[in-house]
């Protein structure tokens, strides 16, 4: 028999399909309504289905409504317990204020008049007594270089402002300190 149904879908793919005109439906329709067509209907038996059939249909009905009872019952109590969660830690977190401190590390910090300064500031003032010593034009390039060092690190001061918390720019700072210590040095030797 399933060879034969398999036969059956075979031939029905393999028929061409088209549609037939609304003159043929109104035709069906017209005959169909016919009363010779109404009185056979009502003689045709009527078919009752074993009640093993009924059972089952019944079974299969009353199980998917248990599961659906079993989802809606797990989904209320997830939605009760995340509503019970949501209000408990509402509750327990209070608004509060925090604060901290931080110490500044005095060593980080730049001084504020740098004894290469004053060095250099000494030595200007004897530069401006000893004129032949500084009108030499390696003094005087050395002195454009420090001016330009001490430039430099006036700007990475105002760069690290009052709390100075860039490690870098310490870093920079400290390197700049000690060129202008080997150009003072230098300055210091000529004369």
């Amino acid at each position: 028999m399933e060879k034969n149904i398999n036969i059956l879908k075979e031939m029905l793919a393999k028929l061409p399909s088209s549609g037939p005109s609304d003159f043929v439906w109104t035709e069906i329709d017209r005959k169909l309504n016919e009363f010779p067509l109404k009185n056979a209907l009502g003689q045709l038996p009527e078919f009752e289905p074993d009640e093993f059939v009924w059972e089952s249909i019944e079974n299969k009905a009353s199980r998917s409504k248990l599961k659906n009872t079993n989802w809606w019952f797990a989904a209320a109590v997830l939605l009760v317990a995340g509503i019970g969660g949501l209000w408990i830690s509402r509750e327990n977190s209070a608004p509060g204020i925090a604060f901290s401190q931080e110490l500044i590390d005095k060593r980080l910090q730049p001084q504020n008049e740098q004894i290469t300064d004053e060095q250099y500031a000494k030595l200007k003032a004897y530069c401006e007594a000893e004129t032949t010593v500084c009108s030499n034009q390696n003094f005087r390039r050395l002195q454009h270089e420090y001016e330009t060092l001490q430039t430099a690190a006036e700007q990475l001061q105002q760069a690290m402002g009052e709390y100075n918390t860039e490690p870098e720019l310490v870093r920079q700072f400290s390197v700049v300190e000690r060129e202008k210590a080997e150009v003072l040095n230098e300055m210091a030797k000529m004369i």
